[in-house]
């Protein structure tokens, strides 16, 4: 990749005090865009992953990029799936997303673009810092979209 000042950039916003920021902006679109319902959903979300997605790394424990096969920016520790980066970036943006899309407000098509460049950007980035495979990216994005699809159904749906 040529460069990585874009892509620290981007993982910055998963740590202290950005994350705090990111949080809030997600729970408040929820709010706007689905009421109390959507709102409970993203902070309940956020929640779960802020307490257990490093802890599921020991599930498949899927060691990182070596060094010695691509350029590694800083020192990544422990294992690469699911990235919880890319955890963090799912929940907050992705519950953004999926209650965007099923949003009759005039804004909604806006904010799901804008969501999504966002969770592709932070694939990117974590493929071009070389912490992670793009499978690990792709998969975790995956894994988290499929329960939060699941749960945005059930417990808000399109109103």
């Amino acid at each position: 990749s040529p460069g990585t000042e874009w892509a620290s950039a981007i993982t910055s916003l998963a740590t202290a005090p950005g994350k705090f920021v990111v949080i809030l902006a997600a729970v408040a679109l929820a709010y706007w865009l689905g009421g109390w319902k959507a709102a409970a959903v993203a902070a309940g979300a956020i929640a779960l992953e802020q307490a257990g997605a490093e802890a599921t790394k020991l599930i498949a424990r899927r060691p990182r990029p070596s060094r010695e096969l691509i350029a590694v920016v800083g020192n990544p520790a422990g294992f690469s799936f699911p990235s919880t980066f890319t955890t963090f970036v799912a929940v907050t943006f992705g519950t953004v997303w999926l209650l965007a899309r099923q949003s009759r407000r005039n804004a909604a098509p806006i904010i799901a673009s804008v969501t999504a460049m966002i969770i592709v950007l932070g694939w990117a980035a974590r493929v071009a810092l070389g912490a992670h495979w793009p499978s690990d990216v792709v998969l975790t994005t995956l894994v988290c979209m499929t329960w939060l699809w699941a749960t945005v159904r059930v417990v808000a749906p399109r109103g």
